[in-house]
């Protein structure tokens, strides 16, 4: 694998040659190879990153930190409402409405009892939710970390340090998460706004700007704030925006299924399985712009073998030193007792 980078490198450094000299199809196919080999170089270096495991530790905790998020946000949601009945009422009309006809009245009924249940208890519920929320929720931000200090090939923070940041950050994904959410809803408001075919197209176009801006600053925070070492805008952007893009793109397509495809029960198993693809998918975006990030801004390059093996060979030379290192003691002090006696 050595090898093969070093090959790749050199072929890289064989197609710069003067560009004035060249026609324009050439100048096309030059990029092109150039751009095939900076791709094959990042796909390494994704594969001996371990990302594919790693995004489905992220998943795994976007998971469940979820849960404990979106009971916060509830709890919240109802300390604003209070005792505004229409306000509640044309809630429950949005959250219900959102899902296919076949689902609205066990979905509507479930709402009610959510809503009827948590205001009982509201003060108890949001206390509950938002500790669970800090120490459950913040585990995501505290995965991310250690993923990042892999691609980034950063020292570790320490478990304090580690943990506050990661509440820091947590505090600003939930409000992100909220702004998404209204951000949702931008359609029927200039839909209703600017009425007939135009309005409904721009309707969707803003929203899709808001939401992929949104995007945007949630990557661009991860990858300035998170890595052990200090991020320029520069060396962050390009990563964020790609990032963010597929993200927006895989929430479009997401939504287009849940609109035509969620009629029947198999249409909401496979909801359930895009929904677990969404968080593994999470994660493999977030890596794909971070590794973007590492390689072309950075110039972190690949280590020579997959992780564990490299691991396992700087195991090994450590070892090896450190008995060495002992071992010469061990001479030294008996060179030492056999010359003094």
């Amino acid at each position: 694998m050595v090898a093969l980078g070093a090959s790749l490198k050199q072929k890289w450094d064989a197609m710069r040659v003067k560009w004035s000299e060249m026609k324009i199809w050439d100048r096309i196919k030059v990029k092109w190879d150039e751009m095939k080999i900076k791709c094959h170089i990042l796909w390494i270096k994704f594969l001996f990153d371990w990302s594919f495991g790693y995004s489905a530790v992220i998943a795994y905790n976007l998971l469940i930190s979820l849960v404990p998020m979106i009971a916060a946000l509830f709890g919240i949601l109802i300390l604003i409402i209070g005792s505004n009945n229409n306000l509640e009422a044309t809630i429950k009309k949005r959250i219900v409405t959102s899902f296919s006809n076949e689902t609205r009245e066990g979905v509507g009924n479930l709402v009610d009892m959510a809503f009827n249940q948590v205001s009982q208890d509201v003060s108890i519920v949001l206390v509950i939710s938002i500790i669970l929320a800090l120490i459950i929720g913040s585990r995501l931000f505290v995965a991310i970390d250690d993923c990042l200090t892999i691609v980034y090939r950063t020292k570790e923070r320490s478990i304090l340090r580690q943990n506050i940041l990661a509440i820091k950050t947590l505090l600003l994904f939930i409000i992100l998460i909220f702004l998404m959410v209204i951000a949702s809803y931008a359609p029927t408001i200039l839909f209703s706004i600017i009425p007939g075919q135009t309005g409904h197209v721009l309707s969707y176009i803003a929203a899709f700007i808001v939401s992929f801006c949104l995007s945007f600053v949630l990557f661009e925070f991860i990858y300035q704030t998170i890595p052990n070492k200090k991020m320029l805008f520069k060396e962050t952007w390009c990563g964020a925006l790609i990032a963010g893009f597929l993200l927006e793109l895989f929430i479009i397509l997401f939504s287009l299924y849940t609109k035509t495809s969620t009629s029947s029960y198999i249409g909401q198993i496979g909801f359930i399985v895009i929904l677990l693809l969404f968080f593994y998918y999470f994660g493999l975006t977030l890596h794909i712009g971070a590794q973007i990030n590492s390689l072309f801004y950075e110039q972190q390059q690949s280590f020579p073998y997959t992780f564990g093996t490299f691991v396992q060979h700087a195991n090994n030379n450590y070892i090896e030193k450190e008995g060495q290192k002992l071992l010469s003691r061990t001479n030294g002090d008996t060179s030492h007792n056999n010359g003094t006696s």
